[in-house]
């Protein structure tokens, strides 16, 4: 067994517990499924319960699956995921929350991990006399970025504090990066490069709402919203804003230049993380679960929601194509992609006519399909569910339960 002995970034404790080995196959950020090979293990801290990745089968050649892998798929500069949970996509939904505070007429922006482009179009025709720049790892994503926001600087390169002067930058923003990253050092690279009073927007997949990084192969930091809190305070950043919505949460920041914004996880908050994140264990089994007697069934299975979620499914599940009723998303982006031997389409008919249908997204988004389609309880899997055998007893299950 692999033994994981390095310090928990959040609060420094060495000791570990081992809550996921996956043998099977597990799944990319980009989708793409990843043979096991070794083991995916993921571990959470026996103190604060900060869960990490302690070994992929992505160790050696992560950076080159985001250099060419991952960046294959950016083929169409407006192609993004849904929010469900907030009814929009998820790069509108970080420019709308950036954007709702008031920054000065001019200043310095940087953006670390900056995609195709999307924030550094939407600052500047709000605020064009901002000096804005952003950076990439990947070459075609910052082709891409350069088309969208041609008055942006973009550079490939990663960050790295040292390269920037000090106190320099008014608004620096790390969106969906700090799960692959480690947060110690971008979030103290962040306030190094910030002046005193300059912001720091972070977006980021929490664990409890993005449940499917427990078998990510790429993302090797999972969080609580606490223990961001404690990352960030620790380096004078004090948060202004929340938008806890959906599976990605933004966050505003403001380096207060004090050092009087620690913030300790109390010891209550610890073990209640600790038992969320068993129940989320829990939860993808009871699952995987319910989906393998679907299957064993030969009955045909609808899957809504064209994402990780799903992969993660039929491929722990072996789920044969030749069971699927159809592949279904309402993000038009998706459509007509194959997936799992299937062609993703729009809702149709169809879905009423599955045996089952699972929703695939996380909790709130779960929910938020539930209610849209308006089917059965008996019809539906998702994660978070109750098995049906305890829903018929009237017992129930939380994958978040305290």
């Amino acid at each position: 067994m692999h033994t994981y002995t390095k310090p928990c970034e959040v609060c420094g404790c060495r000791e570990w517990e081992t809550i996921i080995v996956d043998e099977k196959a597990s799944v990319c950020s980009g989708r793409e499924l990843v043979r096991n090979d070794p083991a995916l293990i993921k571990v959470m801290c026996q103190d604060c319960g900060f869960v990490c990745t302690a070994q992929s089968p992505l160790d050696d050649t992560l950076d080159d699956y985001y250099a060419r892998v991952y960046s294959s798929k950016l083929r169409s500069d407006d192609y993004d995921y849904v929010n469900f949970a907030a009814g929009k996509r998820f790069g509108e939904a970080v420019n709308d929350f950036v954007l709702q505070h008031p920054f000065p007429t001019t200043g310095r922006l940087l953006d670390i991990g900056c995609g195709k482009g999307f924030f550094e179009e939407a600052f500047l025709a709000k605020h064009p006399n901002w000096t804005v720049e952003g950076l990439d790892p990947s070459v075609r994503t910052i082709e891409l970025a350069q088309r969208r926001a041609p008055r942006a600087r973009f550079y490939c390169r990663k960050f790295a504090a040292d390269d920037y002067p000090a106190d320099s930058y008014d608004l620096v923003t790390i969106h969906t990066v700090l799960n692959r990253v480690s947060p110690e050092e971008f979030i103290r690279g962040s306030a190094q490069v910030l002046k005193d009073g300059g912001y720091l927007s972070i977006a980021i997949a929490i664990l409890q709402e993005a449940p499917f990084e427990l078998y990510f192969a790429d993302h090797h930091y999972m969080y609580f919203r606490e223990h961001l809190l404690a990352l960030a305070g620790r380096h004078g950043l004090e948060m202004i804003t929340p938008d806890e919505r959906g599976s990605i949460w933004r966050y505003m920041f403001r380096k207060t230049g004090r050092g009087d914004t620690t913030y300790e996880i109390p010891a209550e908050e610890r073990a209640r993380i600790k038992r969320q994140v068993h129940g989320l264990v829990t939860a993808w089994e009871t699952l995987f679960a319910e989906v393998r007697q679907l299957r064993d069934r030969g009955g045909k299975v609808a899957f809504y929601g064209a994402g990780t979620t799903m992969m993660i499914v039929l491929a722990q599940t072996d789920f044969p194509t030749e069971q699927i009723a159809g592949i279904f998303d309402d993000n038009p982006c998706k459509h007509g992609e194959e997936m799992w031997g299937c062609q993703v389409q729009a809702p149709s008919p169809v879905l009423n006519e599955a045996e089952a249908v699972v929703l695939c997204a996380g909790p709130s988004g779960a929910r938020k399909i539930c209610e849209t389609l308006s089917l059965p309880e008996d019809r539906v899997r998702y994660f978070g569910m109750a098995p049906l055998s305890a829903q018929s007893t009237g017992q129930t299950a939380s994958a978040n339960s305290a």
